[in-house]
């Protein structure tokens, strides 16, 4: 697996979630991290801006009842527009990175309102602007600041899925076209990817398709796996998998290793961290799936993998909350 990588120039994955990308400022300050780390060649995996995704969707929502005259005027609509355009604006970028997607969400908000219906399929294609939209905005920045990246949509780098929209899942054919692609590009002109998380295209339909939850992790462990990388980075707003809720106990701490069974159970007690579903391809390759935190870059964060050292055991404290009432 390492020569394969050293062989494409590549040495990890970095996912970076919405709120990680939520803002010029943010983008500057993932830039900066990434080029902190001048010993990795990473693969970037970018979310939508902040919640840019759940106002696509309410705008959809809403054009279906709205009429065709009207649907211009969606409120989240413009919410989308002045988020990406200030941006652009702030990190010193062309408009016309993104103007060509904001007039086509435009139009397609449109034919939904002339429409009056919003198919599972339609809505795959609606969400797909915010990471596509994301991703160049991110490109062109890293290319501004010298270090040259080249973004990739999803769907067109080799994510082949079921035709599941809105759930779909990954098909086995993924894994050597996203390695051949990735592989080809670097050899003829190195550059940083900066790809689409959450999205595919389905295998019959060849329509945009979106992974359900967890989906950009879901990206970022296919490509890990797809390229035999020695690690996976899943970067959020918290220092790795904590101990338990931080709003519920504020002495929460991280777990600084786990098995993918460990945080696939804790998933089901309610962790939000990671979907096990998402971390399937990391657990097939035995790739080490890192959550880390990008507000606090140099945490060393929580490791997942296989199997762990027990001689490495986190002890916690439980709280145990009772109610004199009951």
């Amino acid at each position: 697996k390492g020569e394969a990588a050293d062989a494409a120039g590549f040495t990890v994955v970095m996912k970076f979630g919405g709120s990680s990308v939520s803002s010029a400022a943010r983008m500057r300050e993932m830039a900066d991290l990434i080029l902190s780390f001048p010993e990795e060649r990473p693969v970037v995996v970018l979310s939508a801006m902040g919640k840019t995704t759940n106002n696509l969707l309410l705008a959809g929502e809403k054009a279906v009842s709205c009429g065709a005259p009207k649907a211009s005027e969606i409120n989240e609509l413009a919410v989308i527009k002045e988020l990406h355009l200030r941006t652009i604006d702030e990190l010193g970028l062309d408009s016309s990175i993104v103007s060509g997607f904001l007039d086509e969400l435009e139009q397609l908000l449109k034919g939904v309102a002339m429409m009056k219906e919003l198919t599972l399929r339609t809505r795959d294609y609606l969400v797909s602007f915010g990471e596509c939209m994301s991703t160049r905005i991110f490109a062109a920045y890293l290319n501004k600041l010298g270090k040259k990246a080249r973004q990739y949509d999803a769907f067109d780098l080799g994510f082949i899925t079921t035709d599941d929209f809105t759930n779909a899942d990954i098909l086995e054919a993924t894994y050597p076209a996203v390695a051949k692609r990735l592989h080809g590009d670097w050899i003829d002109d190195p550059a940083i990817p900066v790809v689409t998380g959450f999205l595919g295209k389905g295998w019959k339909s060849c329509a945009v398709t979106t992974l359900g939850r967890g989906g950009s992790d879901l990206t970022a462990t296919t490509i890990g796996k797809a390229l035999g990388l020695r690690e996976i980075q899943v970067w959020k707003d918290v220092d790795g998998v904590l101990t338990c809720d931080p709003n519920i106990y504020a002495n929460a701490v991280p777990v600084p290793y786990l098995t993918f069974d460990e945080a696939a159970e804790l998933a089901y007690f309610g962790a939000q961290v990671l979907h096990p579903q998402s971390m399937r391809p990391a657990r097939e390759g035995g790739i080490p799936v890192r959550v880390k935190n990008s507000y606090n870059r140099h945490a060393p964060g929580t490791v997942i993998t296989k199997t762990r050292d027990m001689r490495k055991v986190c002890y916690v404290t439980v709280s145990v909350y009772s109610d004199s009432s009951m």
